[in-house]
Protein backbone atom coordinates (compact mmCIF):
# COMPACT_ATOMS: atom_id res chain seq x y z
CA UNK A 1 0.00 0.00 0.00
CA UNK A 2 2.80 2.44 0.64
CA UNK A 3 4.20 2.27 -2.75
CA UNK A 4 0.65 3.07 -4.09
CA UNK A 5 0.38 5.77 -2.29
CA UNK A 6 4.16 7.32 -3.15
CA UNK A 7 3.14 6.47 -7.02
CA UNK A 8 -0.67 8.60 -6.96
CA UNK A 9 1.48 11.21 -5.02
CA UNK A 10 3.97 11.48 -7.85
CA UNK A 11 0.96 11.58 -10.12
CA UNK A 12 -0.47 14.60 -9.05
CA UNK A 13 2.67 17.06 -8.12
CA UNK A 14 3.29 16.34 -11.91
CA UNK A 15 -0.03 17.23 -12.80
CA UNK A 16 0.01 20.59 -10.77
CA UNK A 17 3.50 21.05 -12.47
CA UNK A 18 2.26 20.58 -15.77
CA UNK A 19 -1.15 22.88 -15.18
CA UNK A 20 0.90 25.65 -14.14
CA UNK A 21 3.82 25.52 -17.24
CA UNK A 22 0.25 25.39 -19.52
CA UNK A 23 -0.96 28.47 -17.80
CA UNK A 24 2.69 30.83 -18.42
CA UNK A 25 2.63 29.95 -21.68
CA UNK A 26 -1.68 31.27 -22.83
CA UNK A 27 -0.66 34.82 -21.00
CA UNK A 28 -2.75 37.24 -23.22
CA UNK A 29 0.16 39.86 -25.09
CA UNK A 30 -1.58 43.38 -26.43
CA UNK A 31 -0.09 43.59 -30.22
CA UNK A 32 -1.49 46.94 -31.07
CA UNK A 33 -1.13 47.88 -34.89
CA UNK A 34 1.48 50.56 -36.03
CA UNK A 35 0.39 54.82 -37.02
CA UNK A 36 2.40 57.57 -38.49
CA UNK A 37 2.09 60.83 -40.42
CA UNK A 38 3.15 60.97 -43.80
CA UNK A 39 5.32 63.76 -44.54
CA UNK A 40 5.40 65.21 -48.07
CA UNK A 41 4.04 68.22 -49.86
CA UNK A 42 1.02 69.56 -49.72
CA UNK A 43 0.43 67.66 -45.93
CA UNK A 44 1.26 68.74 -42.50
CA UNK A 45 3.16 66.09 -40.40
CA UNK A 46 4.20 67.48 -37.41
CA UNK A 47 3.16 70.60 -34.86
CA UNK A 48 2.49 73.86 -37.26
CA UNK A 49 1.24 77.29 -36.95
CA UNK A 50 -1.73 77.91 -39.52
CA UNK A 51 -3.82 81.35 -40.24
CA UNK A 52 -7.38 81.04 -38.85
CA UNK A 53 -10.15 79.14 -40.68
CA UNK A 54 -7.77 77.90 -43.27
CA UNK A 55 -7.88 74.44 -44.62
CA UNK A 56 -4.89 71.95 -44.71
CA UNK A 57 -4.20 68.14 -45.20
CA UNK A 58 -2.99 65.58 -43.09
CA UNK A 59 -1.60 61.95 -44.46
CA UNK A 60 -1.91 59.10 -42.28
CA UNK A 61 -0.34 55.63 -42.28
CA UNK A 62 -1.52 52.98 -40.32
CA UNK A 63 -0.02 48.74 -40.39
CA UNK A 64 -1.93 45.78 -38.86
CA UNK A 65 0.55 44.53 -35.56
CA UNK A 66 3.38 42.00 -37.71
CA UNK A 67 2.70 39.42 -34.79
CA UNK A 68 -1.20 39.74 -35.00
CA UNK A 69 -1.55 40.71 -38.20
CA UNK A 70 -5.04 41.87 -37.52
CA UNK A 71 -6.52 44.21 -39.99
CA UNK A 72 -6.79 47.70 -38.50
CA UNK A 73 -10.62 48.79 -39.17
CA UNK A 74 -11.11 52.17 -38.03
CA UNK A 75 -9.22 55.68 -37.23
CA UNK A 76 -10.91 57.99 -34.67
CA UNK A 77 -9.69 61.53 -34.96
CA UNK A 78 -10.85 64.04 -31.96
CA UNK A 79 -9.63 67.29 -31.38
CA UNK A 80 -9.24 69.98 -28.20
CA UNK A 81 -9.21 73.40 -28.72
CA UNK A 82 -8.85 75.52 -25.54
CA UNK A 83 -9.91 73.07 -23.60
CA UNK A 84 -12.93 72.19 -25.74
CA UNK A 85 -13.95 68.93 -27.67
CA UNK A 86 -14.40 70.51 -30.95
CA UNK A 87 -13.62 67.08 -33.47
CA UNK A 88 -14.99 63.53 -32.15
CA UNK A 89 -14.99 61.39 -35.72
CA UNK A 90 -14.26 57.96 -36.28
CA UNK A 91 -13.72 56.89 -40.33
CA UNK A 92 -13.53 52.86 -41.46
CA UNK A 93 -10.51 52.10 -43.31
CA UNK A 94 -11.99 48.70 -45.19
CA UNK A 95 -8.40 47.37 -45.62
CA UNK A 96 -7.04 51.19 -46.54
CA UNK A 97 -3.69 51.77 -45.39
CA UNK A 98 -3.34 55.70 -45.85
CA UNK A 99 -6.14 57.88 -45.30
CA UNK A 100 -6.05 62.00 -46.21
CA UNK A 101 -7.58 63.99 -44.03
CA UNK A 102 -8.93 67.65 -44.66
CA UNK A 103 -9.04 70.24 -41.79
CA UNK A 104 -10.21 73.75 -41.49
CA UNK A 105 -8.34 75.50 -38.59
CA UNK A 106 -10.21 77.42 -35.86
CA UNK A 107 -11.92 80.72 -36.77
CA UNK A 108 -10.08 82.30 -34.10
CA UNK A 109 -6.29 81.82 -32.33
CA UNK A 110 -5.26 79.42 -30.15
CA UNK A 111 -4.00 75.94 -29.93
CA UNK A 112 -5.80 72.32 -31.11
CA UNK A 113 -4.56 69.21 -29.89
CA UNK A 114 -5.44 66.69 -32.57
CA UNK A 115 -5.32 62.96 -31.78
CA UNK A 116 -5.41 59.86 -34.12
CA UNK A 117 -6.60 56.58 -33.02
CA UNK A 118 -5.67 53.39 -34.81
CA UNK A 119 -8.14 50.51 -34.17
CA UNK A 120 -7.60 46.75 -35.53
CA UNK A 121 -9.79 43.99 -35.83
CA UNK A 122 -9.02 42.80 -31.82
CA UNK A 123 -9.76 46.27 -30.39
CA UNK A 124 -5.77 47.08 -29.84
CA UNK A 125 -4.97 50.69 -30.78
CA UNK A 126 -2.27 53.24 -31.16
CA UNK A 127 -2.32 57.00 -31.16
CA UNK A 128 -0.34 59.55 -32.27
CA UNK A 129 -1.13 63.24 -32.08
CA UNK A 130 0.04 66.80 -33.49
CA UNK A 131 -0.38 70.64 -32.59
CA UNK A 132 -1.87 72.88 -34.72
CA UNK A 133 -1.93 76.71 -33.42
CA UNK A 134 -4.00 79.27 -35.11
CA UNK A 135 -3.06 82.91 -35.77
CA UNK A 136 -4.72 85.61 -37.33
CA UNK A 137 -3.09 85.91 -41.34
CA UNK A 138 -0.54 88.91 -41.26
CA UNK A 139 -1.77 90.48 -44.24
CA UNK A 140 -5.62 91.18 -44.96
CA UNK A 141 -8.18 94.04 -46.31
CA UNK A 142 -6.77 97.81 -47.35
CA UNK A 143 -8.20 100.36 -47.75
CA UNK A 144 -7.19 102.84 -50.41
CA UNK A 145 -7.55 106.59 -51.18
CA UNK A 146 -6.73 107.95 -54.42
CA UNK A 147 -6.59 111.60 -55.85
CA UNK A 148 -5.92 112.75 -52.58
CA UNK A 149 -4.51 116.84 -53.47
CA UNK A 150 -2.37 117.88 -50.27
CA UNK A 151 -1.37 121.78 -50.24
CA UNK A 152 1.54 123.30 -49.15
CA UNK A 153 1.81 125.54 -46.57
CA UNK A 154 0.79 128.47 -48.60
CA UNK A 155 -1.94 127.17 -49.89
CA UNK A 156 -5.79 127.30 -48.97
CA UNK A 157 -6.18 123.10 -49.95
CA UNK A 158 -5.41 121.18 -46.47
CA UNK A 159 -1.69 120.17 -45.93
CA UNK A 160 -2.66 117.55 -43.38
CA UNK A 161 -3.57 113.53 -44.28
CA UNK A 162 -5.08 111.00 -42.43
CA UNK A 163 -4.86 107.62 -43.68
CA UNK A 164 -7.63 105.65 -41.61
CA UNK A 165 -10.31 107.82 -43.50
CA UNK A 166 -8.53 109.58 -46.56
CA UNK A 167 -9.64 112.96 -45.80
CA UNK A 168 -7.44 116.07 -46.05
CA UNK A 169 -7.40 118.88 -43.42
CA UNK A 170 -6.04 122.08 -43.21
CA UNK A 171 -4.41 123.53 -40.31
CA UNK A 172 -7.48 124.55 -38.00
CA UNK A 173 -8.92 121.49 -38.91
CA UNK A 174 -6.03 119.45 -38.41
CA UNK A 175 -5.70 121.20 -34.95
CA UNK A 176 -8.99 119.31 -33.87
CA UNK A 177 -8.73 116.13 -34.88
CA UNK A 178 -4.51 115.59 -34.16
CA UNK A 179 -4.55 112.04 -33.37
CA UNK A 180 -5.91 111.41 -36.51
CA UNK A 181 -3.06 113.17 -38.69
CA UNK A 182 -0.63 110.93 -39.60
CA UNK A 183 1.43 112.83 -42.02
CA UNK A 184 1.33 116.99 -43.81
CA UNK A 185 2.99 117.97 -47.21
CA UNK A 186 5.08 121.36 -47.61
CA UNK A 187 7.37 122.40 -50.61
CA UNK A 188 10.82 122.74 -48.72
CA UNK A 189 12.56 125.40 -49.50
CA UNK A 190 15.79 124.56 -48.56
CA UNK A 191 16.03 121.47 -51.12
CA UNK A 192 13.02 123.12 -53.47
CA UNK A 193 10.99 119.79 -53.47
CA UNK A 194 8.04 117.67 -52.14
CA UNK A 195 8.25 116.78 -48.86
CA UNK A 196 6.25 114.37 -46.51
CA UNK A 197 6.47 114.35 -43.10
CA UNK A 198 4.90 113.17 -39.64
CA UNK A 199 3.83 116.03 -37.14
CA UNK A 200 6.36 115.11 -34.99
CA UNK A 201 9.21 116.06 -37.22
CA UNK A 202 11.29 118.57 -36.45
CA UNK A 203 11.47 120.49 -39.61
CA UNK A 204 7.37 120.39 -39.82
CA UNK A 205 7.26 122.02 -36.74
CA UNK A 206 9.38 125.08 -38.43
CA UNK A 207 6.97 125.31 -41.42
CA UNK A 208 3.72 125.29 -39.97
CA UNK A 209 4.81 127.68 -36.83
CA UNK A 210 2.46 130.54 -36.99
CA UNK A 211 -1.04 130.97 -35.88
CA UNK A 212 -3.39 129.15 -32.80
CA UNK A 213 -2.97 126.13 -34.63
CA UNK A 214 0.68 126.13 -34.99
CA UNK A 215 2.36 122.25 -34.99
CA UNK A 216 4.00 123.78 -31.50
CA UNK A 217 0.38 124.03 -29.93
CA UNK A 218 -0.93 120.59 -31.06
CA UNK A 219 -0.74 117.94 -27.59
CA UNK A 220 -0.62 115.33 -30.29
CA UNK A 221 1.95 114.89 -32.81
CA UNK A 222 2.05 111.29 -34.13
CA UNK A 223 5.78 109.96 -35.13
CA UNK A 224 5.01 108.87 -38.67
CA UNK A 225 7.81 107.17 -40.18
CA UNK A 226 8.55 106.47 -43.81
CA UNK A 227 11.00 105.02 -46.03
CA UNK A 228 12.00 104.88 -49.68
CA UNK A 229 10.98 101.59 -52.05
CA UNK A 230 11.45 100.52 -55.31
CA UNK A 231 7.83 99.76 -55.51
CA UNK A 232 7.00 100.18 -59.10
CA UNK A 233 3.67 102.50 -59.68
CA UNK A 234 2.28 99.68 -61.21
CA UNK A 235 3.15 97.08 -58.68
CA UNK A 236 1.50 99.63 -56.08
CA UNK A 237 -1.65 99.97 -58.41
CA UNK A 238 -2.20 96.00 -58.63
CA UNK A 239 -1.63 95.98 -54.19
CA UNK A 240 -4.99 94.48 -53.22
CA UNK A 241 -4.12 92.66 -49.72
CA UNK A 242 -1.82 94.20 -46.60
CA UNK A 243 0.63 91.58 -46.80
CA UNK A 244 2.97 92.54 -49.49
CA UNK A 245 2.76 96.43 -48.03
CA UNK A 246 3.58 94.88 -44.57
CA UNK A 247 6.60 93.29 -45.86
CA UNK A 248 7.56 96.57 -47.31
CA UNK A 249 6.94 98.85 -45.07
CA UNK A 250 8.41 96.81 -41.77
CA UNK A 251 11.46 99.20 -40.98
CA UNK A 252 10.29 102.72 -41.57
CA UNK A 253 12.58 105.08 -39.36
CA UNK A 254 12.40 108.60 -41.15
CA UNK A 255 10.11 110.80 -39.90
CA UNK A 256 10.05 112.92 -43.30
CA UNK A 257 11.40 112.20 -47.39
CA UNK A 258 12.21 115.01 -49.91
CA UNK A 259 13.26 114.99 -53.10
CA UNK A 260 9.71 113.15 -53.98
CA UNK A 261 9.30 112.63 -58.15
CA UNK A 262 6.62 111.32 -60.02
CA UNK A 263 5.64 107.23 -59.61
CA UNK A 264 7.58 107.47 -56.42
CA UNK A 265 6.42 105.09 -53.93
CA UNK A 266 6.72 105.58 -50.45
CA UNK A 267 6.32 103.39 -47.54
CA UNK A 268 4.97 104.72 -43.82
CA UNK A 269 4.18 102.97 -40.67
CA UNK A 270 1.78 104.82 -38.32
CA UNK A 271 1.55 104.87 -34.88
CA UNK A 272 -1.03 102.16 -33.79
CA UNK A 273 1.21 100.23 -36.12
CA UNK A 274 -0.84 100.57 -39.77
CA UNK A 275 1.41 99.98 -42.68
CA UNK A 276 1.04 102.27 -45.82
CA UNK A 277 2.21 102.95 -49.24
CA UNK A 278 2.30 106.27 -51.30
CA UNK A 279 2.17 106.61 -54.48
CA UNK A 280 3.11 110.38 -55.80
CA UNK A 281 0.93 111.19 -59.11
CA UNK A 282 1.96 114.88 -59.53
CA UNK A 283 2.98 118.17 -58.30
CA UNK A 284 2.90 121.68 -58.16
CA UNK A 285 6.22 123.40 -57.31
CA UNK A 286 6.21 126.58 -54.87
CA UNK A 287 4.99 126.93 -51.28
CA UNK A 288 1.55 127.56 -52.45
CA UNK A 289 1.76 124.06 -54.56
CA UNK A 290 -0.01 121.21 -54.33
CA UNK A 291 0.91 117.30 -54.42
CA UNK A 292 -1.87 114.42 -55.89
CA UNK A 293 -0.87 110.89 -54.17
CA UNK A 294 -2.74 107.83 -53.50
CA UNK A 295 -2.40 105.74 -50.33
CA UNK A 296 -2.71 102.03 -49.49
CA UNK A 297 -3.02 101.17 -45.96
CA UNK A 298 -4.15 98.00 -44.03
CA UNK A 299 -7.04 98.55 -42.19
Amino acid sequence: MKRVFIFISAILMTSVTLFTSCSEDTTTIDLPPTISFVAGSGYISANATVDVSTTFTVKILVEPNVTSGKVVESLKVTGTFNNQVVRDTTFALNNATTMEITFISASTAGEENIEFTAIDKDNQSAKISLKITTQEPAGGPIDTWTERILGSWNNPTGSSFASINGNVYNLEEAFANQSLIDYMYWWAQSTLSPTLGSPADTNAAKVFNTGNFKLTNWTTRNDTKFKTTTVSAAAFDAMTDATDIIDIATGADLTRIADLAADDVIAFVTVTNKHGLIKIKEFTTGSDGTLTIDVKVEK
